[in-house]
């Protein structure tokens, strides 16, 4: 299996990742956060946040970001598959929002609580780089063309 393929998989399974913004307070450090994720059919991921939140008021002021998403629990998640993926993380244009609530609506069915809340917006990242760490020693950066563009099964 392909690193890009690897990546495809470990997004489209994922649950929770770590999104991390520029902070604006203080400014310009790295600011995580725990979120929910999903992923569209171009492995873009797809987050539901609130406006009240810090890491969405960074985004508004700066939209450069990284999602980390790890496989598992493991005993050694250190030894487990994951990856980062780096982009502009930007708010989702009102044209599209039924289709992404859909795909976050089936990869997140607890959601339908709070989707429609007025505070809360679909963001989606646009990969420029992506880090594959496959455990100890299996590591690249993969291809942002290559990722998008894989089609086999997840």
């Amino acid at each position: 299996m392909t690193h890009a393929a690897e990546c495809r998989k470990l997004i489209a399974e994922a649950r929770h990742a770590t999104l991390s913004t520029i902070a604006r307070d203080p400014d310009g450090y790295p600011y995580g956060s725990l979120v929910a994720i999903a992923s569209d059919d171009r492995g873009r991921p797809v987050l539901l946040l609130s406006r009240l939140a810090e890491h969405t008021e960074n985004l508004r002021a700066r939209p450069e970001a990284s999602v980390l998403v790890a496989a598992g629990a493991g005993l050694d998640p250190l030894a487990e598959g994951r990856v980062t993926l780096l982009g502009a993380c930007s708010i989702v244009p009102d044209d599209e929002r039924a289709a992404v609530k859909a795909i976050f609506l089936a990869h997140q069915p607890s959601a339908a609580t709070y989707v429609d809340f007025a505070d809360f917006g679909f963001y989606r990242l646009e990969p420029k780089a992506l880090r594959f760490v496959g455990g100890f020693g299996r590591m690249s950066w993969v291809d942002p063309g290559d990722y998008r563009d894989y089609r086999g099964a997840t």
